[in-house]
C-alpha cells in the first residue's frame, strides 16, 4: 500500500509540474524538500529541473548571511536519470539575491554526511550555484558523462571568505567523461576550496575540461583557502584539459597546502594543462603559493603543461617548493613548453619559486621548451638521481626575463647531480637556450657519475660562476692525455693558440689544439665570448662547430666580429660529453697577437646563500655597494683613504630574495649575485 501510495504520488507530481520538482522548503524530507524532489527525479524518466523557491520565513533563513541552509541528515538520494538539472540560481531569481557574494542555497553536511550530490549511471547533469560544504564528498560523479557542475562554492562558507571544507571536494569517476567542471564565464566558476584532500578529483576518466576555476583561494583571488592538493588527476586519465584558451576558461590553482595539479600514474596519458595561474593571486602580480605547482608522478606519458601559442601559457610562480616537478617510476615524454616559471605575469619581474623545475626519480625523456624560467630562489632547472636521462632543454630563457632583461635565478641556472645520463642543452642554433644573470653557474655538473651531457650553441653570460661548471668547483685544468675523470669524463677544453685578423677581408683566422684520446671524433665550438671573473669565458655567441686532425690541430674563419672582443671555445666529443669553456682571447687588430683576458680581482662572498650578514674577502677593497633587482641602492660601505680586505654587509633587516653587489677592489668593479633567505 505504502509503495502504491508513493507512485500516485510521483505520477500526481509528473503532471502537475511537467518533470520540474520545486524545493519550496529547508527540511530534510517531505513534500518540498530537496530530498523529495531529488527521490522524484530517480523515480522518473527525465528531463527534471529542480529548483528552488523557498521563503524568507523558512525556520532555516538566516537574515544575517541571506542563506537557506539545508541540513541532510543522511546521505541525499542518487541521481540516476539522465538530464537532470539542480538549479541553486533559481533562488535567487525567485526571492531575490540575498547573498551578492555567493550562493544562496547552502547543503551542510556538518560533518555527519557522507555525500551531498551523488550521479550514478547517468548522463547530461547539471549541478550549479550551490553551496555545499563540510561532507565526505560533496559532489561525485561516477560512470556519469557529458556533465556540468558550475558557478558552485565547494569547501567554503557562503561568501567565499571561510574554509569549511568537505574531504574531496568534486570527484569525476570512472565513466563520467566530457565532464565539465567550470566554464568560460564569471557566473560558470567554480570555488573549490578550503577542502581537507582534495578539491577536484579526476579518476579513469577521459576528454574532461576543468576551466574558469578558483582551487585554494577565496572568491576575490587575493588570499589562499587551501585545498591538501587542488586538482588531481590519478590513473587512467586521459586526454583531458585543464584550463583553456582565454582569461575567463583560466583556472587559479594556488595557496595549496601541497600540490596544486598533481597528475599520477602510467595511465596518466594526453593531459593538457593550457592557460592557468598555479601560485598567484588572481591576477598574477603576487604569490599565493602552493608547496609544489605541477607534479608529474608515476610513470605519466605524454602529457603538456604550456604549448605554442601565448594564450596556452602557464603561470607557474610563487610556490614554496618546486614550480614543475618530474617524480617517479619512469616519468616519461612530457612537454613543459612556453610558460612563465618563477615570474609575474608580464615576464618581466620576480615572484619566485625556490627552484623552477625538477626532474628526480628515474623521470626521463621529459622536454623543457621554450619557457622563461627565472627569478626563482634556487635553480632554474635541477635534474638528480641516475636513471634520470635524456631530457631535453631547449629554447629557455634561463635567468632572463621575457624581454630580455635580467632575472637571475638565485643559484645555478641549470644543475644536474647524482648521475642523469644523455641530457641535452641546446643543440642548434635554432634550438639554444639563453643562460644568463644567474647566482651560481649558467650549468653545474656536480657529480662524476654526469655522463654525456650536450651543451651546444647556447648562449652564456653574467652568471656569477662559469658558464659550464664540471665538478670540483672552480675551472678544472686541462689534463695531458685527457686521462682524468669525473662529470663528462673531465673532458679538456680547447686551447687556443693563435688568432690573424685580415683588415680587408674582416675574416679572423682562429687555430688551436685539442688534448683528448680521439681529437678526430670530436667536434670544438667556437664562440664570441662574454668574460666571467675567471677569465675562461662564457660563450655569448656561437661562431661555428670545427672538426679537428688526428693530431688534435683545428683552425677556423669568422666574419664579421668586433675586433675588441673575445674568443673562446668549448669540446663535444663523440659520447656528446661537452668540456668546460676555454679562456677568453682578445680579438686584437694586429695580425698574429692574442692577448689575455684582463685580470680581475678574485673575491670571496661568503656565506652565499645567507639568512643575515655577508661576509666580503679580497685585496684593496674600496667599496662595496648591495642592490635590489630593480637597479635600487640598498647599502653601501665606503672605506675613506684607505683599503680593506674584508667587509661585513648585514642583510638581516631585508626580504629573502635575490640580491646584487658590486664591490670596488684592485681598482675593478667585480659583481656578484647573493641570495638572502
Amino acid at each position: 500500500m505504502r509503495n502504491v501510495v508513493f507512485f500516485l504520488l510521483v505520477f500526481s507530481i509528473s503532471r502537475s509540474f511537467g518533470g520540474d520538482f520545486v524545493v519550496t522548503n529547508t527540511n530534510d524530507g517531505g513534500s518540498g524538500s530537496l530530498r523529495f524532489a531529488l527521490q522524484m527525479s530517480a523515480a522518473t524518466a527525465g528531463p527534471h529541473t529542480i529548483t528552488f523557491n523557498i521563503p524568507t520565513s523558512d525556520v532555516n533563513y538566516d537574515a544575517a548571511t541571506g542563506v537557506w541552509v539545508i541540513v541532510p541528515q543522511s546521505t541525499l538520494p542518487m541521481i540516476m536519470q539522465a538530464n537532470v538539472t539542480v538549479d541553486g540560481a533559481s533562488q535567487a531569481l525567485n526571492q531575490g539575491e540575498t547573498n551578492p557574494h555567493g550562493p544562496e542555497i547552502v547543503l551542510d553536511g556538518q560533518g555527519r554526511v557522507d555525500y551531498a550530490l551523488r550521479v550514478f549511471n547517468a548522463s547530461s547533469v547539471i549541478v550549479k550555484c550551490l553551496n555545499i560544504r563540510r561532507f565526505t564528498k560533496g559532489v561525485q560523479l561516477y560512470n556519469a558523462p557529458d556533465c556540468i557542475i558550475s558557478g558552485n562554492y565547494i569547501g567554503t562558507n557562503e561568501t567565499g571568505s571561510d574554509t569549511l571544507g568537505n574531504d574531496i571536494g568534486i570527484e569525476i569517476g570512472s565513466g563520467s567523461d566530457r565532464t565539465l567542471i567550470g566554464g568560460s564565464i564569471e557566473a560558470d566558476r567554480n570555488l573549490i576550496s578550503g577542502n581537507r584532500h582534495i578539491g577536484v578529483r579526476l579518476l579513469d576518466v577521459q576528454h574532461c575540461t576543468v576551466s574558469g576555476n578558483f582551487v585554494g583561494i577565496d572568491r576575490t583571488g587575493t588570499y589562499a583557502l587551501p585545498n591538501y592538493d587542488g586538482v588531481s588527476l590519478e590513473g587512467a586519465v586521459k586526454y583531458n584539459t585543464i584550463g583553456g584558451l582565454t582569461a575567463g576558461e583560466r583556472n587559479v590553482i594556488s595557496g595549496n597546502i601541497d600540490y596544486g595539479l598533481p597528475i599520477f600514474g602510467a595511465g596518466a596519458e594526453g593531459n593538457s594543462v593550457i592557460g592557468n595561474y598555479l601560485g598567484t593571486n588572481a591576477s598574477g602580480t603576487y604569490a599565493i603559493g602552493n608547496t609544489y605547482g605541477v607534479l608529474f608522478d608515476d610513470g605519466t606519458f605524454n602529457n603538456r603543461v604550456g604549448g605554442e601559442s601565448d594564450a596556452e601559457r602557464n603561470l607557474i610562480s610563487g610556490n614554496s617548493g618546486y614550480g614543475v616537478f618530474f617524480y617517479n617510476n619512469g616519468t616519461n615524454h612530457n612537454l613543459i613548453k612556453n610558460n612563465l616559471i618563477g615570474t609575474d605575469v608580464t615576464g618581466i619581474q620576480a615572484i619566485p619559486n625556490t627552484v623552477g623545475i625538477v626532474i628526480d626519480g628515474i623521470s626521463y625523456q621529459n622536454t623543457i621548451d621554450s619557457n622563461v624560467i627565472a627569478g626563482n630562489l634556487e635553480m632554474g632547472i635541477g635534474i638528480d638521481i641516475t636513471g634520470s636521462d635524456s631530457n631535453v632543454i631547449v629554447r629557455n630563457r634561463i635567468g632572463v626575463a621575457l624581454n630580455g632583461s635580467a632575472l637571475p635565478n638565485g643559484m645555478d641556472g641549470i644543475r644536474i647531480s647524482q648521475g642523469p645520463v644523455g641530457t641535452v642543452i641546446g643543440g642548434s642554433p635554432a634550438e639554444a637556450n639563453i643562460i644568463a644573470n644567474n647566482g651560481g653557474n649558467g650549468v653545474f655538473l656536480m657529480s662524476d657519475n654526469c655522463r654525456e651531457t650536450f651543451i651546444s650553441c647556447n648562449s652564456f653570460y653574467d652568471n656569477g660562476g662559469l658558464a659550464i661548471d664540471l665538478f670540483p668547483y672552480g675551472v678544472t685544468p686541462n689534463d695531458a692525455g685527457d686521462a682524468d675523470d669525473g662529470p663528462n669524463g673531465g673532458l679538456n677544453f680547447p686551447v687556443l693558440t693563435s688568432v690573424t685578423y685580415d683588415a680587408m677581408s674582416g675574416a679572423h683566422q682562429v687555430e688551436g689544439t685539442l688534448e683528448v684520446a680521439q681529437p678526430a671524433d670530436a667536434v670544438v665550438q667556437l664562440y664570441l665570448a662574454a668574460v666571467d671573473v675567471s677569465g675562461f669565458g662564457e660563450g655569448r655567441i656561437f661562431l661555428a662547430s670545427i672538426t679537428p686532425d688526428a693530431a688534435g690541430h683545428w683552425s677556423t674563419s669568422v666574419t664579421g666580429q668586433p675586433v675588441d672582443g673575445y674568443f673562446t671555445a668549448l669540446t663535444i666529443d663523440a659520447e656528446r660529453n661537452t668540456s668546460e669553456f676555454s679562456r677568453a682571447r682578445n680579438i686584437s687588430g694586429l695580425a698574429s697577437v692574442i692577448v689575455e683576458a684582463p685580470a680581475i680581482p678574485l673575491l670571496s662572498v661568503y656565506p652565499n646563500p645567507t639568512s643575515g650578514y655577508l661576509v666580503v674577502q679580497g685585496a684593496d677593497i674600496h667599496r662595496a655597494a648591495l642592490f635590489n633587482c630593480l637597479g635600487e641602492r640598498l647599502r653601501e660601505y665606503l672605506v675613506g683613504g684607505t683599503t680593506c680586505s674584508q667587509v661585513q654587509i648585514d642583510l638581516s633587516d631585508l626580504p629573502a630574495g635575490m640580491y646584487v653587489l658590486q664591490v670596488l677592489s684592485q681598482g675593478v668593479v667585480v659583481t656578484k649575485k647573493v641570495v638572502k633567505w
